[in-house]
């Protein structure tokens, strides 16, 4: 659901950008009072797991597919602010190294998948997990019925967008794209919660205290074992490398959701290029590092290098995250230590 540059109006860009600033700012400030020696780098990793299962479009419809926002999967793993972070970081890379999403689009894309999704998610499961039995089940369940949830209305986020800022006269009422939009994501959502839940009931069987939505309590049913921090951010690296480097030669080419329904009204041709009709897809402009070394999910000079591309994505956005969430657990961790300094300083 990357919003291509051109869309949506310059000034409602930048507006976007101002706001999607500041708030992840804020999730900067309090992801500080979360981050701990287990959460940093399991933060690192879910941005790299993100990372690789957003290049798995899966089919949804005759010619349309979807792929993982991630937003409350990530709430359920790592908590609100810092899952906002961790789906920042992931589109930051996208657009910035595998020109994915524009980059004067890049407010409006963090603005509604990783602000809005992961709030949006996060809500929902406190809310469900109240219902719910503290079980790996039971998160799974409520990760899944999150998912539907933050995706649909993270798709009515870009149709403000577009309300606020839309360049493209519509042939269509903005009623229409609503509906179309939260129909077509409804289905992306589904998909969505069976690799949330499956991801979630995973970590909550083998390490449910990396589970952030059954912090504060135990499961009901008793975990056996633990598998070494360390040990489980490597397994599940090598699992986000696997789909990354492999399962993605397998990932529909359809367009998505979002280009789906802005492709409505027009025509194309069998390569997906306009031939005719009036649509919102038309004032679409190049990205800014369109012919950048891995534009595209390849590799500039290689074929069929999908894979090779995905892996040094899974890597790099690794290394970036874990980078960022280590900066922020060591500002934490001085913060501390200058607490009983000054106080002592003052008596």
């Amino acid at each position: 659901m990357h919003i291509s540059n051109g869309i949506i109006g310059g000034p409602v860009s930048l507006a976007y950008g101002v706001v999607a600033v500041g708030l992840l700012a804020l999730c900067l400030g309090r992801a500080r009072q979360d981050l701990n020696d287990r959460l940093a780098p399991m933060a690192g990793l879910v941005a790299a797991f993100i990372f690789a299962v957003q290049m798995l479009n899966f089919p949804v419809l005759p010619g349309v597919s979807g792929h993982l926002l991630g937003g409350a999967l990530a709430a359920a793993l790592v908590g609100p602010w810092v899952g906002a972070l961790c789906v920042s970081v992931v589109l930051i890379v996208q657009a910035l190294v595998f020109a994915d999403g524009g980059i004067s689009a890049l407010g409006l894309n963090i603005s509604n998948m990783a602000l809005l999704g992961t709030a949006v998610g996060y809500l929902v499961l406190v809310a469900l997990m109240k219902l719910l039995p503290r079980t790996a089940a039971g998160v799974g369940l409520a990760v899944f019925l999150a998912s539907i949830v933050s995706v649909v209305l993270a798709s009515q986020g870009f149709v403000l967008q577009f309300v606020l800022g839309g360049e493209v006269p519509l042939t269509i009422g903005y009623g229409q794209i609503s509906a179309t939009m939260a129909g077509v994501h409804a289905l992306i959502g589904v998909g969505e919660g069976l690799i949330a839940a499956a991801a979630v009931t995973t970590v909550a069987k083998v390490r449910p205290d990396l589970v952030y939505a059954l912090r504060g309590s135990r499961l009901e049913q008793p975990v056996t074992g633990g598998v070494p921090t360390r040990v489980f951010v490597i397994g599940g690296l090598a699992v986000a490398a696997a789909l990354a480097g492999g399962v993605s030669y397998l990932a529909s080419g359809s367009p998505d959701g979002l280009d789906a329904t802005t492709l409505t009204g027009c025509t194309v041709d069998a390569d997906g290029a306009i031939t005719g009709g009036s649509c919102i897809a038309q004032q679409a402009a190049d990205h800014e590092l369109g012919g950048s070394f891995l534009a595209d999910y390849g590799i500039k000079g290689l074929d069929n290098a999908t894979g090779l591309a995905g892996l040094i994505g899974v890597a790099l956005t690794f290394a970036i995250g874990l980078a960022i969430f280590w900066a922020v657990r060591r500002r934490r961790h001085a913060s501390a230590e200058q607490a009983p300094t000054a106080v002592a300083a003052e008596k």
